[in-house]
């Protein structure tokens, strides 16, 4: 082990979208644990849309608020290299919120609202899946179904479809006896959709996408898992069915602005949406399911009713491009993974 390690920090706060630039590469010394602490080194880094709130100058939403200079925030999986604590010893592999880093001192018995570091059984499934489908995702892929309250014959319209989320939303929809129509950007993110078995897919980037998620939602849309806003979502409101439920996951378009936008003005649409069609928004969060959720979805997975698609890039260094590449339409399908190291 050397005496250093690499760091990623916040150079800048993002102004729109983030850029690879508003990181900084740094090497620093290599921490020691101390009393009741754990060394960890860091194997997968997932690059979450939802760290953007993190990265704004004014705190405008979210939990997490990082100065510049701070070490940017993100999900990981790493293994225990050196323990001072009783739960833990070297060798185990534990989920947490540990940053963009080679290495992170944790102490568990201080740990935040989520928790201490989550150890993970190595013979369920690929230790990635604890940032993917066994994590966060997927906890908020099944948190957003339950919140639709999906009748059998419904069909489902997801939004970003093809994302960590997404892609797994719609699975789980057409388990609970839905019709699943996807949306994601270009013809082939639409058709990988299709492979993970949706019913129908919809490419938001093409001139007739419109027609498209009609031929797709023939008989109109009863549900809506939305995790973008903006145009697609305008255009899903006009294809929604009397009585639809809308679950507010996430809102991309918006991410990179403050309480106002640009304009148009939106707003009257929305409300005559909300009238004419008795539409019911809701938001809701998932990263806080009970372990009974993970489980559920371990099943599904060893019944091979759903599969999980990752897509990884390599290298620390290369963190800040994938985290850039979320809000600028990139051809990942599926969890995007920065593998930092391999498990010893």
């Amino acid at each position: 082990m050397t005496d250093t390690m690499k760091q990623i920090v916040l150079a800048s706060y993002a102004k729109g979208n983030p850029k690879p630039s508003d990181f900084r590469l740094e090497e620093v010394p290599l921490p020691t644990a101390g009393d009741r602490e754990i060394l960890l080194r860091t194997l997968w880094l997932a690059v979450d849309p939802l760290f953007r709130f993190a990265i704004d100058e004014v705190r405008l939403s979210g939990a997490t608020h990082l100065e510049l200079g701070d070490v940017m925030v993100g999900a990981t999986v790493s293994e225990v290299v050196a323990s001072n604590h009783p739960d833990y010893e070297p060798g185990d592999v534990v989920e947490g919120r540990t940053g963009w880093r080679e290495y992170a001192v944790v102490a568990p018995d201080q740990s935040d609202y989520r928790g201490p570091p989550r150890k993970l059984d190595r013979s369920l499934a690929p230790v990635s899946t604890a940032l993917g489908v066994l994590g966060m995702p997927g906890q908020t892929a099944h948190g957003g179904v339950e919140t639709l309250r999906i009748k059998p014959g419904d069909t489902v319209a997801i939004s970003a479809a093809a994302g960590a989320v997404g892609s797994i939303a719609g699975q789980i929809a057409r388990i609970k006896g839905a019709r699943a129509v996807g949306i994601a950007g270009g013809p082939a993110k639409c058709q990988a959709l299709l492979d993970l078995g949706f019913d129908g897919a919809a490419d938001y980037k093409s001139p007739d996408f419109a027609a498209q998620l009609k031929a797709a939602a023939p008989n109109g849309i009863d549900c809506y898992f939305d995790n973008t806003g903006g145009d697609v979502t305008l255009e899903v409101f006009r294809q929604l069915n009397r009585g639809a439920r809308m679950a507010m996951c996430g809102y991309i378009a918006y991410y990179g602005m403050g309480f106002e936008g640009p304009g148009p003005d939106h707003m009257p649409a929305l409300y005559r949406t909300i009238m004419n069609t008795g539409l019911e928004i809701r938001g809701f969060a998932g990263v806080f399911a009970p372990p009974s959720v993970l489980e559920e979805i371990a099943g599904w997975i060893s019944d091979g009713k759903i599969t999980y698609p990752e897509t990884v890039v390599e290298g620390l260094e290369s963190a800040p491009d994938a985290f850039a590449s979320v809000f600028s339409g990139n051809d990942a399908v599926g969890k995007l993974l920065v593998r930092v190291a391999d498990l010893a």
